[in-house]
């Protein structure tokens, strides 16, 4: 199929330059770049903790289990501050 498309200078420039390195024609060079492109599953329609799900278990967790107990460090929401009103 034959078609026409506006490519920026520079990409063309670059899409060239890396076929005549590879020895192969700019059809075979875009040919192949958008069969690897298109062959990528879509990974950015999931978020990457779904592939996670079910394959563990939370329910037997306790608050304490949270690595955070007993620690003394900065907190992490000091630079929130809340204005309180004087008519308490």
């Amino acid at each position: 199929m034959r078609t026409t498309i506006d490519i920026p200078d520079s990409l063309m420039k670059k899409a060239k330059k890396q076929a005549i390195e590879e020895g192969i024609t700019l059809k075979e060079f875009f040919t192949r770049t958008l069969e690897k492109e298109l062959s990528v599953p879509d990974q950015l329609s999931k978020a990457p903790w779904e592939s996670l799900r079910g394959a563990g278990a939370s329910d037997q967790l306790l608050p304490e289990d949270s690595g955070f107990e007993g620690y003394s460090g900065p907190d992490w929401n000091h630079a929130i501050q809340v204005n309180e009103s004087d008519d308490q």
